[in-house]
C-alpha cells in the first residue's frame, strides 16, 4: 500500500524559491554565512561606536533610569504588577534593575546593552529572512541595511528605547521558530517555542501584538492552504494579543497619554496616511531625521493643504501592491509586513504629542528592506547588471553607515539632541522647555529664561514651563538680596499659574514650597512640600526641603525622618545633611 505524498506546506511557483529550496543550508558549516554575518555586525558596531560614549538625555531617561525608584532594588512583584511611563514592560524594568545593580547611573553600560541587543536583532533578521526566502543574498542585504540604517539610531542610542530593542528581539525569535515550525512538518515544539518568545515580546512592549497577524501573512507567503488549522493554531497568539493590547491601552490611559479628542477622525486618517508614506520615504532616504516631529497644526486648526496629498499617495501605493498580486507575492508580503507592524503607531488612536517617530520604524523597516533586496537580487542575477547591483548596495551601505555614525553623536546628551530638534525648524514647546532645563542646570539662567518663554509662546498651557520660570525667578532672588521680594512675588505668580493648570503637579508644589520658605512662611512651605509628597511619594526633593524647614523651626526628629527618606530616594545632598544635622 503506497503512502500518501505529503503536500509541501510552503510550495510556490516562485522560481527563486524553487531553485533555493534545492539548496539546504547547514548553518554550522556554512562559512560564507558566518563571514557575512561577522562583517555585518562589525560594520554595525562601528557605525554605532559613538553611542558608547553618550550620556543620558532629559527625554524619559531621567524617569526610566536617573530618578526611577523601581529599579533601585529587586522587587519582582512590583516589576510585574506596575505600569511605568504609560507602558507595561516588566522584562525591560528587570534589565534596568540589573544594570543599575552593577553600575548605578553610569550611562556607558546602559548604552552598551542597547547596542548589543541591536547587534543580536541584526543577526536575527539575517536568519529570519534566510528561513523565509532561502536566498542568502537577500538575507544579507536585509540584515545589512537593518543594522546600519540611520533611522534606527533613536532606538539604539536612546537609553529609554531598550523596550523597542527587547520586544523586537523576542518578536524575531518568535517569528524564526514559527518559520521552523512551518518548514519542519509542523513540529509542535517549534510552535510552543514561538508562543513563549511571543509572550516575552509582549512583556517587553505591547507593540508585539502585531506578530499574531504577521504569522497569518507568513502562512500566505509560504504557500500554506487557507484552512481551519491555520486559524486554530493561532488562537493562543491572538488571546495573548488581545490581553496585552488591553493592558497597553490601560497603561497609556493611566499616564494620560491617549488624547481622545485632539483631532477629528478625518484629520487622524490624513495623519495616518502621512505617517505610512513618510516612514517609507525616510527608510529609503533618511534625511531631516529628528528626535521629535510635531503635528503640523494645533487642536482645532485646519491641516495644511499639502497633507491631503498623502491619502492620494497611500491609495496609489496600495493600488500598485494589489496590481502586483497576480504576478508575485513578494510585493504584497513585504508591504503587508510593513503595514501590519506600523499600523499601531499611525496615530489613529492619538498617543503623545508627536505625529511620527523614528523609533516606530524599527521593525516595519524590515518589510521595506526586503522589497528592496528582492529588486536588487533580480538585478544581481542578470550578469549584465551584477556590478550595478553590487555598487548600489555598497553605496547605500556606505551612506547609511556614515549617516548613522553622525546621527549617533546627536544623541550625545540632551543639549545636543534638543538643539538638533530646534535647528531642524521644529517649533516644539517640549524641546525649548527641556533645553531650558539644561541651561538652568548649567547656571545659564538668561538662556534658560529665553527658551522657557519661547516654549510658553508655543504652548501657554505647559505647566512644566510655568513652574520652571517660577523657579528661575526664585533663584534670581537668592542672587539679588536687594530685590529678593520682587523676584519671590513674581515666582509665586508663575508657580500659582502652574498649579492652576494642573492641580496635581508635584514639582510646582515643591517649587512653591521653596519660595514660601525663602519668604519666611515656614508653615506654608511645609504645606506645599507635604502636598507634593502626597502627589508623588517617590519624589525626593520635597522630603529634603521639608526636612530642612523642620530643622530650622526646631522639629529635629521630623527633619531627620524626612532627610533619611530623601537619602533613600536618591537625593544627592540629603546624605550630607543627615551626617551634619542628625548626629
Amino acid at each position: 500500500m503506497s503512502k500518501k505524498k505529503k503536500n509541501n506546506p510552503y510550495s510556490s511557483a516562485d522560481p527563486v524559491k524553487q531553485k533555493a529550496k534545492q539548496k539546504k543550508y547547514n548553518y554550522a558549516a556554512n562559512k560564507k554565512l558566518w563571514v557575512a554575518l561577522a562583517g555585518i555586525l562589525v560594520l554595525t558596531f562601528i557605525s554605532y561606536w559613538p553611542a558608547l560614549g553618550n550620556g543620558f538625555v532629559n527625554l524619559d531617561d531621567d524617569r526610566y533610569v536617573e530618578t526611577n525608584q523601581m529599579i533601585r532594588q529587586f522587587d519582582l512583584k512590583l516589576l510585574f504588577t506596575s505600569y511605568w511611563m504609560g507602558n507595561y514592560h516588566p522584562l525591560v524594568m528587570l534589565v534596568y534593575t540589573w544594570i543599575y545593580s552593577l553600575v548605578e547611573l553610569d550611562p556607558k553600560l546602559y548604552h552598551t546593552v542597547n547596542l548589543c541587543i541591536h547587534l543580536i536583532n541584526t543577526a536575527l533578521v539575517l536568519f529570519v529572512i534566510l528561513e523565509l526566502t532561502d536566498v542568502f543574498e537577500i538575507a544579507v542585504i536585509v540584515s545589512l541595511l537593518f543594522g546600519v540604517h540611520p533611522i534606527h539610531v533613536e532606538s539604539v542610542a536612546w537609553v529609554s528605547e531598550l523596550k523597542d530593542l527587547m520586544y523586537t528581539g523576542f518578536f524575531l525569535c518568535s517569528l524564526l521558530w514559527y518559520l521552523k515550525y512551518v518548514k519542519n512538518d509542523f513540529n509542535r515544539k517549534y510552535l510552543i517555542y514561538s508562543l513563549l518568545f511571543f509572550l516575552c515580546s509582549l512583556l517587553s512592549k505591547g507593540m508585539g501584538v502585531s506578530l499574531a497577524v504577521v504569522l497569518l501573512l507568513v502562512d500566505y507567503f509560504m504557500g500554506r492552504k487557507i484552512e481551519t488549522k491555520i486559524f486554530v493554531e493561532k488562537i493562543p497568539f491572538f488571546i495573548l494579543a488581545v490581553i496585552f493590547g488591553i493592558v497597553a491601552i490601560r497603561a497609556q490611559q493611566d499616564l494620560g497619554a491617549i488624547q481622545d479628542a485632539v483631532f477629528s477622525f478625518p484629520q487622524r486618517i490624513v495623519f495616518a496616511c502621512y505617517g505610512f508614506v513618510t516612514y517609507i520615504f525616510k527608510i529609503i532616504i533618511p534625511i531631516n531625521l529628528s528626535a521629535y516631529y510635531p503635528y503640523p497644526a494645533k487642536t482645532g486648526e485646519s491641516i495644511p493643504s499639502v497633507f491631503y496629498g498623502y491619502p492620494i499617495m497611500f491609495i496609489a501605493m496600495m493600488a500598485g501592491v494589489f496590481y502586483s498580486f497576480k504576478r508575485t507575492n513578494k510585493v504584497f508580503f513585504s508591504i503587508g509586513f510593513y503595514a501590519i507592524t506600523v499600523a499601531l503607531v499611525l496615530q489613529l488612536l492619538p498617543v503623545g504629542g508627536a505625529v511620527i517617530a523614528d523609533r516606530y520604524s524599527y521593525i516595519p523597516s524590515i518589510g521595506i528592506f526586503l522589497l528592496f533586496a528582492y529588486a536588487i537580487y533580480e538585478l544581481y542575477k542578470n550578469t549584465a547588471y551584477k556590478i550595478i547591483a553590487t555598487v548600489i548596495v555598497v553605496v547605500m551601505t556606505a551612506g547609511y553607515s556614515f549617516g548613522t555614525y553622525q546621527r549617533t553623536q546627536v544623541w550625545k546628551d540632551g543639549m545636543t539632541m534638543w538643539t538638533d530638534v530646534i535647528d531642524k525648524g521644529n517649533e516644539v514647546a517640549l524641546a525649548y522647555n527641556n533645553r531650558g532645563v539644561l541651561y538652568k542646570q548649567a547656571g545659564e539662567l538668561d538662556k534658560a529664561m529665553k527658551d522657557y518663554k519661547h516654549s510658553l509662546q508655543l504652548n501657554p498651557l505647559n505647566q512644566d514651563t510655568w513652574s520652571n520660570i517660577g523657579l528661575i525667578f526664585w533663584q534670581q532672588g537668592l542672587q539679588n538680596k536687594n530685590q529678593q521680594r520682587m523676584y519671590n512675588d513674581t515666582a509665586m505668580k508663575y508657580l500659582n499659574k502652574a498649579i492652576d493648570i494642573d492641580p496635581k503637579f508635584p514639582t510646582a508644589f515643591s517649587n512653591r514650597g521653596s519660595v514660601r520658605s525663602t519668604m519666611g512662611d515656614n508653615l506654608g512651605a511645609i504645606e506645599d512640600y507635604s502636598k507634593s509628597i502626597e502627589l508623588d511619594p517617590n519624589f525626593p526633593d520635597p522630603y529634603y526641603n521639608r526636612g530642612i524647614v523642620y530643622y530650622n523651626i526646631g522639629r529635629k526628629n521630623e527633619a531627620c525622618n524626612d532627610l533619611n527618606k530623601a537619602t533613600q530616594l536618591g537625593h544627592s545632598i540629603a546624605p550630607n545633611a543627615v551626617r551634619d544635622l542628625c548626629k
